[in-house]
C-alpha cells in the first residue's frame, strides 16, 4: 500500500482531462469532486472512478464540452439540461444555481436531466454548505438493488446527502446510498477476495450472497425502508426531470460507452437566514452535535455524528496522502497517461 499526495493526483487528473478538451472550470470540478471523496475516505466514489469517467469521455457517453441549457420559468426552481456532461460538471453547476436562488428567495431547487454518474452525493451538499446554505442532493442510478423481498435489481443505489455547518469547523454531513452497501464496495470486495457481509446482496434464488454464489442484486437499506427511500429518490430525480427510470438506464461500468445514459439529479438549497438568525442556528446545531457525541457508547466504541469520520480521514489524508494499493495505482496511472 502506498500513500499518494493529493497534489500529485490533481496534476495527473487535470492533465488527462485537459487533453480531452474539458474547459478549465469543468476539469477543476471533476478533479475536486473525485479528490474530495477520496480525501474523506469515500474511496468507492473517489479517484477509483477516474478511469471510468475517462472511458465515458473517450467513448462519447459524456461530452467534454457540453451545452448546459437552463429551462423553466419558476422563481425558486429551475431545470438544467446538462447535455450529457460528466455528472460532476452537471452537479456543480446545478448546486451552485440552487444556492443562488436560495439567497434571494429562501429556497432554491434544481432538477437535472441528461447527466451521468455524479460521484459522491456529499460533494454537492458540502459545496452548498461552504456557501452558507443547508444543502440536499439526490441522484438516480442504474438498477442494482432488488425491491424488498425481491430477487432482481429494479432500483439504483440512489444516494442522498444533507450537509450544513455549525460553529467553526463543526460540520454535519450525511451521505448514504439506499442500498445496504454500495455496488463499488461489493465489487471491490469481490475483486480482492474479501467476504461480503450478511445483508449486502441477494443470490438469484433469493439467498444471502454472503454465503457465496452469484450475486443477483444488492439488498435495500434496512429492508422496506430502503425500498421506500430508493423510490423517493427515483421520483425526485428521474420522474421529476422526465428521464429514464433506474431499470431503464445503462450500467455505469459496462458498454456501450458511446451512448448517453440520461441520469437525473435533484438539488435543494435552503437559506438558513430565511428561517432564523444564522448564528443562532449554527449554535444550536453544534449543541445538538455535541450532545450526540457525548452519549455513552458500548465498550470499545464511540458515538459520532455523520461526517465526523470523514473529517478525520480528510485531515489524515491531506497530511499523509491517499492510500492506494499497487493495482489501484497502476490502473490510475495507466488511465491518466492514456
Amino acid at each position: 500500500m502506498r500513500r499518494v499526495a493529493a497534489d500529485t493526483l490533481v496534476h495527473l487528473m487535470t492533465d488527462a482531462l485537459r487533453r480531452r478538451g474539458l474547459p478549465e472550470e469543468h476539469a477543476s470540478w471533476v478533479v475536486d469532486g473525485l479528490l474530495e471523496a477520496s480525501l474523506r475516505g469515500i474511496d468507492t466514489h473517489g479517484i477509483r472512478l477516474f478511469a471510468t469517467y475517462l472511458a465515458e469521455l473517450d467513448g462519447g457517453r459524456s461530452k467534454a464540452r457540453p451545452t448546459l441549457r437552463w429551462l423553466g420559468e419558476g422563481r425558486a426552481a429551475r431545470l438544467l439540461d446538462a447535455g450529457h456532461a460528466l455528472g460532476l460538471v452537471a452537479g456543480r453547476a446545478a448546486c451552485s444555481e440552487a444556492v443562488r436562488l436560495a439567497r434571494g428567495l429562501g429556497v432554491g431547487a434544481v432538477a437535472v436531466r441528461n447527466s451521468n454518474h455524479f460521484g459522491a452525493s456529499s460533494v454537492y451538499t458540502l459545496e452548498m454548505a461552504r456557501q452558507g446554505a443547508l444543502g440536499l442532493s439526490f441522484s438516480n442510478s442504474d438498477s442494482l438493488v432488488a425491491p424488498h423481498n425481491g430477487r432482481r435489481p429494479l432500483f439504483g443505489t440512489n444516494p442522498l446527502s444533507l450537509a450544513v455547518r455549525g460553529l467553526g469547523e463543526d460540520l454535519f454531513c450525511a451521505d448514504l446510498a439506499t442500498s445496504q452497501a454500495s455496488y463499488s464496495k461489493v465489487k471491490h470486495h469481490r475483486a480482492h477476495g474479501l467476504p461480503l457481509e450478511p445483508g449486502w446482496a441477494v443470490t438469484p434464488d433469493g439467498g444471502d450472497a454472503a454465503g457465496g454464489g452469484e450475486m443477483a442484486a444488492l439488498k435495500p437499506l434496512g429492508g422496506h425502508k430502503g425500498h421506500c427511500l430508493g423510490m423517493m429518490v427515483e421520483i425526485l430525480c428521474a420522474v421529476l426531470a422526465g428521464m429514464p427510470l433506474d431499470h431503464e438506464l445503462s450500467h455505469l461500468y459496462t458498454p456501450p460507452f458511446d451512448e448517453p445514459r440520461r441520469v437525473a439529479h435533484f438539488f435543494l438549497a435552503l437559506d438558513v437566514a430565511a428561517f432564523r438568525e444564522p448564528g443562532e442556528f449554527r449554535e444550536d446545531l453544534s449543541r445538538l452535535m455535541g450532545t450526540v457525541r457525548e452519549q455513552p457508547a458500548v465498550e470499545g466504541e464511540r458515538v459520532i455524528v455523520p461526517g465526523d469520520l470523514e473529517s478525520e480521514a480528510a485531515a489524515d489524508r491531506r497530511a499523509h496522502g491517499i492510500p492506494m494499493d499497487e493495482d489501484e495505482w497502476r490502473s490510475f496511472e495507466s488511465a491518466a497517461f492514456a
